[in-house]
């Protein structure tokens, strides 16, 4: 089987990387030509070419790789060129627009577009981030169509299953709301936490606040050091979901800010100890897959 993976940043190249010794041939492309020639000599892809199409025309997988707005420009700029009967599926954090674009001009030409998302990733990028347990033990969502045969969807999960991921099918609006809440709105409120906290109205304030913060304040705002152009570009593919996310936060943020408020230390220590049981689980539900 010859998987193509487009695209050979942190995702890209830490897939590369793991589907190493897995049985397939791993084609690479993306537009820098010293990335390219850099995957073949560190045995991150076993092949590559000068363009595009050509990679495409082998490929039995195609895994994109790109922020979305570049995935959904390249379906549409070279549909014509992916191989009638292969696979398509995508890296990307939202699912509702690359899936109308490969439904609009992969389908009627016998390309099965399935849209993925493993959730999987770190606060770098880049193919200098890349390694290969990126995905280990990661929850992948597959978004087929309601006519994608079965065999494809199989396909496509045996190989994400061969690097000791766990697959996931999800529709595709619930998927968008799911990471809105799950991932997106994370990054958003890891901004705004770090901002409230380390900005200030002077030099001498600002920092007082850089040495006041420790281990807490380096925990939960990791993710604030994430690539600022690619959040933008997710979460304007997101709004929506994103928006509803926000909301929901409101009110549980509103919430302990009226205990506050009030007084009522009773209530404000019985809705912390209910996140604190919530987090408890997920911990456990991490540790036992």
């Amino acid at each position: 089987m010859q998987v193509a993976i487009i695209g050979l940043g942190l995702l890209g190249a830490s897939l590369g990387m793991a589907l190493r010794g897995k049985g397939v041939r791993r084609l690479g492309w993306t537009r820098r030509e010293n990335i390219r020639r850099w995957a073949m000599d560190c045995d991150v892809i076993d092949e590559t070419a000068e363009t595009l199409p050509e990679i495409l025309a082998g490929a039995d997988i195609v895994i994109f790789a790109m922020p979305v707005p570049a995935i959904i420009r390249t379906i549409e700029e070279f549909a014509a060129d992916f191989r009638p009967g292969s696979i398509v599926t995508d890296l990307g954090s939202v699912k509702s627009g690359v899936m109308a674009a490969g439904r609009t001009h992969l389908l009627p030409r016998g390309v099965h577009f399935i849209g993925g998302h493993p959730m999987a990733g770190t606060e770098k990028s880049g193919p200098e981030s890349a390694f290969p347990t990126l995905y280990d033990n990661a929850d992948v969502f597959l978004c087929p169509f309601p006519e994608t045969p079965p065999e494809k969807l199989d396909a496509l999960k045996s190989l994400w299953e061969s690097l000791n991921t766990h697959v996931v099918t999800i529709a595709c609006g619930e998927h968008d709301d799911l990471v809105a809440h799950t991932s997106h709105v994370l990054h958003i409120l890891a901004s705004a936490l770090t901002l409230s906290i380390l900005d200030g109205a002077d030099a001498e304030t600002i920092q007082r606040r850089f040495a006041g913060c420790a281990t807490g304040f380096r925990d939960t705002s990791r993710i604030a050091s994430s690539n600022p152009v690619m959040w933008r570009e997710i979460i304007a593919e997101n709004r929506e979901y994103v928006l509803k996310a926000m909301a929901d936060f409101d009110c549980r943020y509103e919430k302990f800010k009226q205990f506050i408020q009030s007084g009522d230390f009773d209530g404000f220590e019985k809705e912390f100890a209910a996140g604190k049981l919530l987090r408890d689980r997920w911990v456990d539900y991490k540790n036992k897959k």
